[in-house]
């Protein structure tokens, strides 16, 4: 008798799990990493002393989850994005994403190092400060 209430809640979990995580697609993900990525990346550049604006980098992001075999979808910790913008010509930075069935996720860089491959920067005026694109977090529309 105890298994029918194990296999309906067992059940009952998975369905809400799929609930859950069915808005988080590449194109809502990547529509939330360019313009997050952008933002910090003007920050970065102000404290070394350099002015760039949001709107001249045209940062775009491409993000998939998994292999070729696993949908670009759902929640996880297995999506990886490429930022690209305009820096004297084409620039790009990857990314790791934990993306969590509420729509948030945590970008941890993984390169270019002169980007996001440090945790701290060294300012034009010497002060050691957090690099704001080593690891950020951000969150998205999941309806």
């Amino acid at each position: 008798m105890r298994t029918i209430p194990l296999l309906v809640g067992g059940a009952l979990l998975v369905g809400l799990t799929a609930c859950g995580s069915g808005g988080i697609t590449a194109t809502r993900v990547d529509a939330s990493v360019a313009p997050t990525f952008a933002n910090l990346y003007v920050l970065q550049q102000a404290q070394n002393g350099a002015a760039v604006s949001v709107e001249a980098l045209h940062s775009q992001a491409r993000c998939t989850r998994g292999d070729q075999s696993t949908p670009d979808r759902g929640a996880g910790e297995d999506w990886v994005c490429q930022v690209q913008w305009i820096k004297q010509g084409p620039a790009v930075a990857t990314y790791s994403l934990h993306v969590q069935t509420n729509g948030c996720y945590t970008a941890e860089g993984d390169g270019p190092a002169d980007v996001n491959g440090s945790p701290t920067i060294t300012t034009q005026s010497g002060d050691v400060v957090a690099n704001p694109l080593y690891k950020f977090d951000g969150c998205f529309d999941t309806t």
